[in-house]
């Protein structure tokens, strides 16, 4: 592969980088711009012909559509909770459990966000957890921040298992869908452990971190990350991060109240409502109720609707769930009236999201097509040798940093790592964990992702600061990724 042309495959990524995080310019302006350079890149640079482009573009704005139409949806709840005063009660509730904000985040971004991921992924935790940080009173970037960064320990084996199971299709005649799940679940067991410290770290630095936090830290992470292994290696893809975000938001309620309840919480970390304000009279399952609806709603279209129904797209049914949440919500807060109203204002506030997402999308779709994603990943691989499985998890990350997601990054470079795992006659099992464990990592750089993320919680135009901040903890995953899955390719998969 020469040079050149590796160089000439990575100018779209180096633009959007560029753009976003270094010039901080709104992803919006970024993505259009990138878009308009890789089609005349494609065209001239790689000879693909108009109407493929014509295609690829039309596809990526429909796409884009469709996950915006998922982000508006979940705009639907937020305003209708803020606008009958349920969140007021949800607040009260939270606090009454907690007024530890370190504990709220963990409870909510990483334990219902890993909960939401694995029952329905295609970015879910952004649309629902982070905004319920922000209507908690977090500030917005916070919850951008801990919003993504957990969904990197989630997205491997999300979605009800199709990240494994529908990445890996094509090859899980030769090779055991458990076996990936095992080594996936893994790697990602110490994610789990480490991603507490590093959220709480970012947000706060290190006073964060007293006695009472980190125990609480380390039991919700063993818990995620222990239920991720034990279901993963014994009963299947479809379950491991449903399980972990279940579980572990039960350890961490029962923690709280029985063994943490009297524990003295410093002052800045300590969320208090206004005391001055009048309680709520909202009944908390009544306040509660588009969230309860949803946790049985989700699983439910997930496992049992018709096929049809799911084969109209992630996007497409998750966004249909959440309007019919609302809608059930709505009549149970007795404001079914308003939603023409909450339609229209949460339409305005993803506009500009829309915009990006369908030119990131796009954008996506080119490099894919014109081939410049494979030449960046085997051009990787030509150089790296017995390195290859730690190469794997970066070459993961490139491909949910393009494609928008770990199931398209696993997709587009499976043949890739078993092509490279029979010439390095290593087992390809551990090889394809490390890419689907580095594909979740790319979901916290992604840039469709972080658009997503940004509109949910009123960032827009602040995309480049959010990936700024999140930069840091992907590098520190990546070096502990790399080395288990060395770990993994040369140690452990060569005593099973």
């Amino acid at each position: 592969m020469d040079s050149n042309s590796f160089l000439l495959a990575l100018t779209p990524i180096i633009i959007v980088v560029m753009g976003v995080v270094v010039l901080k310019l709104p992803a919006m302006y970024v993505a259009v711009f990138t878009l308009i350079y890789t089609i005349e890149l494609v065209m001239f640079g790689f000879n693909l012909d108009f109407s493929l482009v014509k295609t690829q573009v039309i596809d990526g704005i429909v796409d884009g559509s469709k996950m915006i139409f998922m982000i508006w949806a979940a705009f639907l709840i937020l305003n209708m909770l803020l606008k009958t005063g349920a969140m007021d009660k949800i607040k009260e509730i939270i606090t009454n459990l907690t007024s530890d904000r370190r504990k709220q985040v963990i409870i909510i971004a990483f334990c219902f966000g890993g909960f939401l991921e694995g029952v329905a992924g295609a970015g879910t935790p952004s649309a629902i957890a982070a905004p319920f940080l922000v209507a908690l009173g977090l500030p917005a970037l916070q919850a951008a921040i801990a919003a993504l960064v957990f969904n990197g320990i989630a997205a491997s084996l999300g979605a009800a298992g199709l990240t494994t199971i529908g990445g890996f299709a094509a090859f899980l005649d030769v090779v055991d869908v458990m076996d990936i799940g095992m080594f996936t679940s893994f790697i990602h067991f110490f994610g789990a452990i480490l991603a507490p410290f590093i959220v709480l770290y970012i947000l706060y630095g290190k006073k964060a971190f007293d006695k009472g936090i980190v125990v609480f830290s380390l039991v919700t992470g063993i818990t995620y990350g222990g239920f991720m292994v034990l279901v993963a290696t014994f009963v299947g893809a479809e379950f491991p991060t449903i399980c972990a975000g279940i579980s572990s938001l039960l350890v961490a309620v029962v923690y709280i109240k029985f063994i943490d309840k009297n524990k003295p919480v410093a002052e800045e970390f300590t969320f208090k409502l206004d005391e001055n304000a009048p309680k709520s009279k909202i009944n908390p399952v009544v306040a509660l109720s588009p969230y309860l609806i949803l946790l049985v709603l989700l699983p439910a279209v997930r496992f049992f609707a018709p096929d049809w129904f799911i084969g109209l797209g992630f996007a497409v049914w998750i966004g249909i769930t959440i309007f019919i949440t609302c809608c059930l919500g709505a009549i149970v807060l007795h404001d079914v009236k308003s939603i023409p109203y909450y339609m229209v204002i949460s339409f305005k506030s993803v506009i500009g999201a829309l915009i990006a997402m369908c030119a990131l999308l796009a954008l996506s779709n080119l490099m894919n097509t014109a081939g410049l994603l494979s030449i960046i990943a085997r051009t990787l691989a030509e150089t790296t040798g017995a390195f290859y499985p730690a190469v794997a998890v970066l070459i993961g990350s490139l491909g949910s940093f393009v494609t928008g997601t770990t199931t398209g990054s696993n997709i587009l470079f499976a043949p890739l790592h078993y092509e490279a795992s029979k010439l390095l006659n290593i087992k390809v099992a551990p090889v394809f964990a490390a890419q689907s464990a580095g594909g979740a990592l790319g979901n916290m750089i992604c840039t469709n992702n972080v658009v997503a993320t940004c509109t949910t919680v009123g960032l827009q135009k602040s995309e480049g600061l959010v990936m700024q901040k999140v930069l840091k903890p992907i590098c520190i995953l990546w070096g502990v990724y790399a080395l288990l899955a060395l770990f993994n390719t040369y140690i452990l998969a060569a005593h099973l």
